[in-house]
């Protein structure tokens, strides 16, 4: 007796160049898909945020105490001023530097020392920025000074990997 016979279909398979085409559409699917995440975001960087906008969102995700709250934003304040003050000693030096080396007899020496007095001026920034940040850090809990580490390591990717695209 044959299944046809006894009420039976025979199981029906997919022949072999209709699995072909289907794992095909697939492919093409997936690769179609991958191709336009990667001009998306090439098309569509994520927002730059400004300093006072970054640190508004590390106090929130640290979920500060009242008084910890305060000093973070004294932190703040001082750190946004003390990038001010550094801005203001460092660019009349790097433009001196500059206005030397327009010059037809530039003077090497003169140039070298407007640029080392402008990183003299920016350690002296960074000193001040470490012990202000290790001041505020001592404000914080064990898990909120892991937050902040991260979220400043997170930061500091962020930029390295923005500039070497811009590089590119």
């Amino acid at each position: 007796m044959t299944t046809t016979l006894a009420g039976l279909t025979p199981a029906r398979r997919v022949s072999r160049p209709r699995l072909l085409a289907a794992l095909l559409a697939v492919s093409v699917a997936l690769n179609l898909c991958f191709v336009a995440g990667a001009v998306w975001t090439r098309l569509n960087p994520p927002p730059v945020l400004s300093v006072s906008e970054r640190f508004h969102r590390l106090a929130k995700s640290l979920d500060l105490s009242p008084p910890q709250q305060a000093a973070f934003d004294q932190y703040v304040a001082s750190m946004l001023a003390r990038g001010d003050r550094v801005r203001q000693a460092v660019e009349p030096l790097l433009d001196n530097a500059l206005d030397e080396m327009a010059k037809p007899d530039a003077n090497q020496a003169r140039v070298l020392e407007f640029l080392d007095e402008a990183g003299a001026r920016r350690r002296e920034f960074q000193r001040e920025a470490v012990s202000a940040t290790l001041t505020e850090l001592a404000t914080l809990t064990p898990d909120q000074r892991a937050k902040f580490i991260t979220a400043e390591r997170a930061f500091r990717a962020a930029q390295r990997r923005r500039r070497a695209e811009e590089t590119r």
